[in-house]
C-alpha cells in the first residue's frame, strides 16, 4: 500500500485528492482543533475511522463515478512515524477541476476551505509538496 505522498509523487505525478474517514486525524489536521490528551491517545487509531462514512463514499463513487479508480493509501503523517495503521483513507484518481472533484467538493467540502464534517474529509496534496514529502520520508528511512 502506498502512503498518500508516495502515490501522488510517484504514481499520479500530479495534484491528488483523497478522502480521510478518521475523525481524530481530521479534527487535528482539517479542523485545526487544539490537541488534547484524549485526542493524542486516539491519534492514528483505526477505531476512530468512521466505517459507515467510508462505505457511503464508496457507494457514492460506485453509483456516480464507477470508472474512477480508487486506491487505499496511508495518511500523511510526519517522518517520525515509520509504521502506522491503515486508517481507511482512499486516493481518488481524478483531476482537480474535474466533474468528480466538483461533486466531491459539493458533498464533502472544498479541500482548500473548511471541511463539512470530521468523519469524511476531502483532502488535496499538491504534487510539488508530495514530491518533497516523499523525498523526506525516503531519506528518513535511509538515515533513521
Amino acid at each position: 500500500m502506498y502512503v498518500i505522498e508516495q502515490y501522488a509523487a510517484t504514481i499520479r505525478e500530479k495534484d491528488t485528492i483523497w478522502m480521510v474517514f478518521n475523525r481524530t486525524y481530521n479534527d487535528i489536521h482539517a479542523f485545526k482543533l487544539e490537541l488534547t490528551d484524549e485526542m493524542q491517545d486516539k491519534y492514528l487509531q483505526a477505531n476512530e475511522t468512521d466505517e459507515n462514512a467510508r462505505e457511503e463514499f464508496l457507494m457514492f463513487m460506485k453509483n456516480y463515478f464507477p470508472k474512477v479508480p480508487l486506491v487505499e493509501v496511508g495518511d500523511l503523517v510526519s517522518t517520525d512515524h515509520i509504521i502506522w495503521p491503515y486508517l481507511g483513507s482512499i486516493a481518488i484518481d481524478a483531476d482537480i477541476e474535474s466533474d468528480v472533484y466538483f461533486a466531491l467538493c459539493e458533498k464533502y467540502g472544498d479541500p482548500h476551505h473548511d471541511p463539512i464534517t470530521n468523519n469524511a474529509c476531502l483532502w488535496l496534496i499538491d504534487y510539488d509538496d508530495a514530491q518533497a514529502l516523499w523525498k523526506d520520508r525516503e531519506q528518513s528511512w535511509e538515515n533513521p
